[in-house]
């Protein structure tokens, strides 16, 4: 059975009316992530000038830096920030 849902107020929700029995076994697959259509974020006038300088500067033949790359590259400015 698949049955699909989603995430409210951090619980998940099924839809359709699904009801499970009582301490039923699930498994939970994550499925793509809405679309960013129509959202609005604040973004700060000093990070939105920060994040506009790095465009363009992946444009190599290199392959872009992966996630965990990225992730490291920041704590390493952090650290040498707050240090």
């Amino acid at each position: 059975m698949v049955a699909r849902g989603h995430v409210q107020n951090g619980v998940i929700v099924l839809d359709d009316d699904v009801r499970l029995p009582e301490g039923q076994e699930v498994a939970v697959t994550v499925g793509p992530p809405p679309p960013l259509e129509g959202r609005k974020y604040h973004v700060s006038p000093e990070r939105r000038a920060a994040i506009l300088s790095l465009i363009g500067m992946l444009k190599t033949d290199q392959p872009p830096p992966t996630d965990e790359e990225v992730d490291q590259i920041v704590y390493e400015a952090l650290m040498k920030k707050h240090a």
